[in-house]
C-alpha cells in the first residue's frame, strides 16, 4: 500500500509511532547534484517493527500537498532511534546530528562499500531523458519515487539490527559533522580552465558561481575518507602547474599548512619516542649518515628508510636505532594482539580492525593503524580548527591526508595563521610548515 502524508493531521498521527524508531530517506531534487545544490522534494519514513509499509511526505512536488519541512523536522526529532543511508547527505537537509548511517555502519562492520540499487523503470527513464534538468525529481511521479525508497529499505533493513562497532560514534558522529562543515566553502575555481583540465560529467553538478564542491566519503576500511565527485578526485589534484593554476581564492591567498613526517611522528606518540620540532626525516638522516651536514640525497634516502621503517622493514644496519626496536615492538605487540584477541583498536577514536578483515599480516595490519590514527588525528584537529575558524571569513577548503588547505582573507590578520598552526601543532608535537599562493602551485 501507498502512504502519502499530505495533511497536517495525518503528519500528527505519525508522532505516536516515532517510538517504533524510524528509517528515513531524503529524495532531493537531483540525485546527481551535489547535495548542497539541491533542495529537498519529498521524505520517506519507514517505522522499524511495524507491518505497515514505508509513508512519503511531500515538501516540493506537483503531485503533493506540500508540507512544511520544520513540521517533517519536528516529527524527526521526536524519533527514538532514526536510521538513515547517509547522514552526511541527510545534514544538508535536516540538521537530526543523532541520526545513525547505515552506509557508515555497514562499511565499519564488513570492511566494505555497502551496495545498493534504488532504480526502477520510471527513474531510468526520466533520468536518461531529463538528467540535466536540476529538478528532476519533481517530474517523476511520486508513487515511483516511493517505490524507489522502498526498494532500498528493503536492501538495507538487516543492517539495523547489526551491532554497533567499537568506535561507530566518533565517526557516525564527530566525523560526519567535521566533514559535513568541511564541504561547506568549496574551492575557488576559473571556471571555464577548471573545466577544460578536469573535465568534469557536468559542471552543473557541482559548481556555482566560480567554486566547485567536493564531497567526503568514509565508507572504506580504515575511515580514511575520499574526496571525489564529478569524475574529479580532489584528493589527487595533478601536481602540474596548469592543472594547480585553475584554482584561485575567493580572499586574498590559499596557504597550505602541512605536517611534518606525519605517520612517523604519530607513530612515534604510540612508542613514546620522542622527536624534536627539526624535521623528523632530517633527525633520523643525521644518524644513518653521521653528519649534521645533511644533503638532498641523503634527506630523500632518509625519508625512504623512515617509510619502510613503520611497517617493519628496517635496513639491517640501523634495526639497533632505539626508535627501530621500539617500532618493531609495536608492531609485534600489535600483530599477537589481532591473533590472540582477535582485534586491535584505535586508541583514539576506538576503530576495530577485527580477523573479519581477511588474508592480514603484520605490515598490512600497521597500514590499516597508520591511517586510521591519520584520520582520527586529523578529526579531531579539524573539529577544532573549524569551531574557531566559523566566525572568520578565512575558511578551511580542502583536506587531504597530511596538509590543510585555507582560503585566507587579510583583513583576518596573520594572528588566524598562527591560531591554526598552534591547533594543528597541538602542543608542538606535529610540527607544521606552510606555504600560500594565489593558486595551488604550492
Amino acid at each position: 500500500m501507498f502512504y502519502i502524508v499530505e495533511q497536517e493531521s495525518k503528519l500528527n498521527s505519525l508522532e505516536g509511532l516515532m517510538k517504533l524508531g524510524c528509517y528515513v530517506d531524503v529524495i532531493s531534487s537531483n540525485d546527481l547534484y551535489h547535495p548542497k545544490l539541491t533542495s529537498t522534494i519529498a521524505v520517506y519514513i519507514r517505522f522499524l517493527n511495524s507491518t505497515m509499509g514505508g509513508y512519503i511526505i511531500p515538501i516540493n512536488h506537483d503531485e503533493g500537498i506540500s508540507i512544511d519541512k520544520t513540521r517533517i523536522y519536528e516529527l524527526l526529532s521526536k524519533c527514538d532511534k532514526l536510521y538513515t543511508l547517509d547522514k552526511k547527505k541527510l545534514l544538508y537537509h535536516f540538521n537530526l546530528q543523532g541520526a545513525i548511517d547505515l552506509s557508515l555502519l555497514y562499511s565499519m562492520t564488513k570492511y566494505d562499500k555497502l551496495e545498493y540499487s534504488k532504480e526502477n523503470e520510471s527513474l531510468n527513464f526520466f533520468y536518461n531523458k531529463f538528467r540535466e534538468y536540476p529538478n528532476i525529481n519533481q517530474l517523476i511521479p511520486i508513487s515511483k519515487l516511493y517505490e524507489s525508497c522502498e526498494k532500498v529499505f528493503d536492501q538495507v533493513k538487516e543492517i539495523i539490527e547489526y551491532d554497533i562497532p567499537d568506535g561507530f560514534s566518533f565517526y557516525n558522529n564527530m566525523a560526519t559533522n567535521v566533514f559535513y562543515l568541511l564541504e561547506q566553502p568549496g574551492l575557488g575555481i576559473h571556471y571555464s580552465a577548471f573545466n577544460e583540465l578536469f573535465k568534469p560529467r557536468n559542471p552543473l553538478y557541482n559548481t556555482i558561481n566560480n567554486t566547485v564542491l567536493t564531497s567526503y566519503n568514509l565508507y572504506n576500511v580504515t575511515s580514511r575518507p575520499t574526496n571525489a565527485f564529478n569524475s574529479v578526485n580532489f584528493a589527487a589534484i595533478p601536481k602540474n602547474s596548469e592543472h594547480r593554476k585553475s584554482f584561485t581564492p575567493k580572499g586574498d591567498y590559499f596557504v597550505e599548512f602541512d605536517f611534518d613526517g606525519y605517520h612517523l611522528r604519530l607513530l612515534c606518540e604510540q612508542i613514546g619516542f620522542k622527536l624534536t620540532s627539526e624535521s623528523a626525516h632530517k633527525q633520523l638522516a643525521k644518524h644513518y649518515f653521521g653528519t649534521e651536514d645533511i644533503s638532498d640525497e641523503q634527506y630523500l634516502e632518509a625519508k625512504q628508510i623512515n617509510f619502510q621503517a613503520i611497517y617493519g622493514k628496517v635496513p639491517e644496519e640501523h634495526k639497533d636505532m632505539e626508535i627501530f626496536k621500539l617500532i618493531q615492538s609495536y608492531i609485534d605487540e600489535m600483530w599477537n594482539m589481532f591473533k590472540s584477541e582477535g582485534f586491535v583498536c584505535n586508541p583514539q577514536s576506538g576503530k576495530a580492525f577485527t580477523k573479519e578483515l581477511k588474508e592480514m599480516h603484520p605490515a598490512k595490519l600497521m597500514n590499516y593503524m597508520m591511517q586510521s590514527l591519520e584520520t582520527s588525528n586529523n578529526i579531531l584537529i579539524l573539529k577544532e580548527v573549524l569551531r574557531y575558524l566559523q566566525d572568520k571569513k578565512t575558511k578551511l577548503v580542502l583536506y587531504t591526508y597530511d596538509s590543510f588547505l585555507f582560503d585566507f582573507h587579510k583583513e583576518d590578520g596573520k594572528e588566524t595563521l598562527e591560531k591554526i598552526k598552534e591547533l594543528m601543532e597541538k602542543g608542538g608535537t606535529l610540527p607544521v610548515k606552510f606555504n600560500f599562493n594565489k593558486d595551488l602551485v604550492l
